[in-house]
């Protein structure tokens, strides 16, 4: 008989639990220094709470429910954290406000639209002007050399013209990241530390709203990046005894 997983475990599929595995065996067998390692994602702020949009865990055979707010309410940030502490947050496309001059075309008319999330353009722009330094700089006041960049796999950051982007400008990435696997990645803990302290209060605007995400980005003390950065050779070992399943963080 099966074990039965418990309730608040997410449904991994068996093509996904491969690649978690063959993922932990590479970082494994290349002894992957994780002090050298600075994750880097994005996340969402809204003026009612909840992720609008992108990939959610859920149940097998249940439908996901997704939050959509309106595009008036929400924030869309990035930041990058590392045991050598963390960047700036860099607000970009879906934050109202932000002046969009990334476009795509639209393949039926052959018009040009504003992009409402971001493509690789405005995520490589992000990057080369505000994350790529920021790392640099913190990796060499520590001594700690050239950094390698956790990515997962959104668009932005594996399709377009990012990995080309990333070649030419000898930006090392962590290969082949596994699909539908935050509890591998630490940014995600960060967000889901912050997200907290900042929901603890309503906000009437998305300036009061954006004051209040600086304000918990700031006060992350360098022990808890430390920390969960750190984790990472368990995460992989714990991958790997699960068999790719499910490990909790």
């Amino acid at each position: 008989m099966a074990r039965s997983k418990p309730a608040t475990e997410p449904f991994i599929s068996k093509e996904t639990r491969k690649k978690r595995v063959t993922w932990g065996k590479q970082q494994k067998r290349a002894r992957t220094n994780w002090s050298r390692v600075a994750a880097l994602d994005s996340t969402y702020f809204t003026l009612r709470g909840g992720s609008p949009g992108g990939k959610v865990w859920h149940f097998k055979g249940h439908k996901p429910i997704r939050f959509k707010p309106n595009k008036n309410q929400q924030l869309h940030v990035y930041g990058l954290m590392s045991v050598h502490g963390k960047s700036s947050l860099y607000f970009v496309s879906g934050t109202t406000g932000l002046k969009k001059k990334y476009k795509r075309k639209n393949p039926r008319r052959g018009q040009s639209l504003l992009l409402s999330g971001v493509g690789s353009e405005e995520f490589c722009e992000n990057f080369e002007e505000g994350m790529l330094p920021e790392a640099r700089q913190l990796f060499t006041a520590a001594g700690a050399g050239e950094p390698t960049f956790l990515l997962d796999n959104a668009p932005a950051h594996a399709k377009g013209g990012t990995p080309q982007f990333l070649a030419a400008k000898g930006v090392s990435v962590l290969p082949k990241w596994p699909p539908n696997s935050p509890d591998l990645n630490p940014i995600e803990n960060v967000w889901g530390i912050i997200k907290p302290q900042v929901y603890r209060q309503e906000y009437y605007t998305l300036e009061q709203l954006k004051a209040a995400v600086l304000r918990a980005w700031a006060a992350l003390p360098l022990s808890t990046l430390r920390s969960l950065m750190l984790s990472m050779p368990k995460r992989v070992d714990k991958v790997l005894r699960n068999r790719g399943a499910y490990i909790g963080y």
